[in-house]
């Protein structure tokens, strides 16, 4: 949630301070292959910018990766936190022109705005779990989920299902282009879905007993 939040919060600042939002979770593609994912992709007078939004402070590696993203994407990087988590980030930022955008530690919302970002955040992860909920008709990847809800990790996961990771990270891969899974980054949060989905089919299990 606090993800979803903080992507709301940057967009109305976006907007408010001429940016148009064209999308949001925007996948990373290499030769047909996602390697990455973009919070937003906005448009202003100078162009497009791929804009990776952080809930605290920037690292060196999140510039570095904002970098190769937005170059894949042919767009500029923009970053959006808290600060810097020390002088190299920011100096590295400064070298690679990737522009970072900061937010004071004091910036907040008031209650009535506070009330609509966190609605719009409640509501697509909602629209988000139910456009995936054919996923409980296919045998094959209802196992998948099962194994990523009770695993830790990965590997974990994969050793449940008795396939190499590299084979489980292709075929939730595939999930997600067909539909089954949302364009979820980080396993925690790829977990949570799966927890989430196998929460709503055991329901729906008991309201039919």
């Amino acid at each position: 949630m606090r993800g979803k939040a903080s992507v709301e919060i940057a967009k109305r600042l976006l907007e408010g301070l001429g940016y148009k939002v064209l999308r949001e979770s925007v996948p990373v593609m290499v030769e047909g292959t996602q390697v990455g994912e973009v919070d937003l992709l906005v448009e202003d007078a100078t162009g497009l910018h791929a804009v990776e939004v952080k809930a605290g402070k920037v690292s060196v590696s999140d510039v570095r990766q904002a970098k190769i993203n937005a170059e894949l994407l042919g767009a500029a990087p923009l970053i959006i936190a808290r600060g810097f988590s020390d002088k190299s980030a920011e100096a590295l930022a400064s070298k690679l022109n990737v522009d970072v955008l900061l937010l004071s530690d004091l910036y907040a919302v008031d209650g009535e705005e506070l009330f609509y970002v966190v609605k719009a955040a409640v509501e697509e992860a909602i629209t988000e779990l139910v456009s995936t909920l054919s996923v409980l008709e296919d045998p094959t990847a209802l196992r998948v989920l099962e194994a990523v809800a009770a695993s830790e990790d990965l590997r974990s996961a994969a050793e449940l299902l008795q396939i190499e990771p590299r084979k489980l990270e292709s075929t939730i891969g595939d999930m997600r282009r067909r539909g089954l899974l949302p364009p979820v980054t980080g396993y925690r949060r790829l977990r949570a879905y799966c927890q989430a989905i196998l929460a709503i089919l055991k329901l729906g299990k008991k309201s039919i007993g």
